[in-house]
């Protein structure tokens, strides 16, 4: 059965981290109707919050049965993920920074450039820095 918190432990352990050595994460059941279609995470600043919806894709197919963890892939997305936030926490609206930090997490967890998991945060990244260029400086999207 599908578990967002057992995908939240995969994905650390994936990571070789606890989460006395993460900021806070909470479970979001669905994403909010501020945030981009197709979020997956996203931060707020004034709670220093990782918030993961846990219906998304990555975190459904990250979680397993049995005290497994479920699609390899899937978990270490959501483990780049989880850096990728993190990054966020740290240097605040720095999407370039906070993607380029996630696709670095994904090389250093075996995910070679070129493949379909990598593709797709590369996909991400353009998608999201075009329309920066579009919005106001301040507003924060989010999307991985």
């Amino acid at each position: 059965m599908f578990n967002a918190a057992s995908a939240l432990v995969c994905a650390l352990a994936m990571l070789n981290r606890s989460e006395a050595t993460m900021p806070p994460i909470e479970i979001l059941d669905t994403a909010p109707p501020y945030v981009s279609v197709g979020t997956e995470a996203f931060v707020r600043q004034s709670t220093g919050t990782i918030y993961v919806i846990g219906s998304s894709v990555v975190v459904r197919d990250a979680s397993g049965s049995r005290g497994r963890c479920g699609d390899p892939q899937a978990v270490k997305k959501l483990a780049s993920i989880l850096v990728h936030e993190e990054w966020h926490l740290k240097h605040r609206g720095d999407e370039r920074g906070a993607y380029y930090r996630q696709l670095i997490a994904l090389q250093e967890l075996g995910i070679k450039p070129g493949s379909a998991v990598y593709r797709d945060v590369q996909l991400s990244m353009q998608r999201v820095l075009e329309l920066r260029k579009h919005t106001r400086p301040d507003f924060v999207l989010a999307e991985r």
